[in-house]
């Protein structure tokens, strides 16, 4: 009778952890991994516009994608260059894009480098978005950066589209 109620017990507290999750059971082969290849492609030549504190601006960017990694150039340019913002100057700048995508989740970095043919060529200008609002012909995010000669970037948004 011991024995009946020892082995009682025993599948008792293995059917408890299996449901309290103590007990783990190994990855089933082909599960996905954290970091989760999008099944969406991004790659091409996408257009927006965007805006921050000093002024609203143009964007293209030509994007390559090999499974999550992004690579590409992008070009910055003012919505006015004739306004006499701090962004009509500022805001003319070739640079490169760089992120990952995973799934739906899109992590960009743009760097404007000092140099090239601006009309400041002393400044740089680096901007990061993190975003879910990513889907086949569209791209919207917050992004955030700083510039070498006008500081930090807060309230940063672009709308992209290809």
């Amino acid at each position: 009778m011991a024995g009946v109620i020892v082995k009682t017990l025993l599948i008792a507290a293995v059917l408890v952890a299996t449901a309290t999750g103590c007990v783990s059971s190994p990855a089933s082969p082909g599960a996905p991994s954290s970091q989760a290849v999008s099944s969406l492609n991004v790659s091409g030549t996408w257009i927006g516009t965007g805006t921050d504190a000093q002024g609203p601006e143009k964007f293209r960017w030509t994007l390559t994608q090999a499974g999550s990694n992004l690579t590409g150039t992008a070009s910055l340019d003012p919505a006015d260059p004739t306004d006499g913002t701090c962004g009509s100057c500022h805001k003319q700048k070739n640079g490169t894009v760089t992120g990952t995508l995973s799934e739906t989740a899109l992590t960009l970095t743009l760097d404007f480098p000092k140099g090239g043919s601006d009309l400041t060529p002393l400044c740089s200008l680096t901007m990061t978005a993190t975003t879910t609002d990513v889907a086949a012909r569209r791209i919207a995010s917050a992004y955030t950066g700083s510039t070498t000669c006008e500081g930090p970037i807060t309230d940063g948004t672009f709308l992209m589209s290809r």
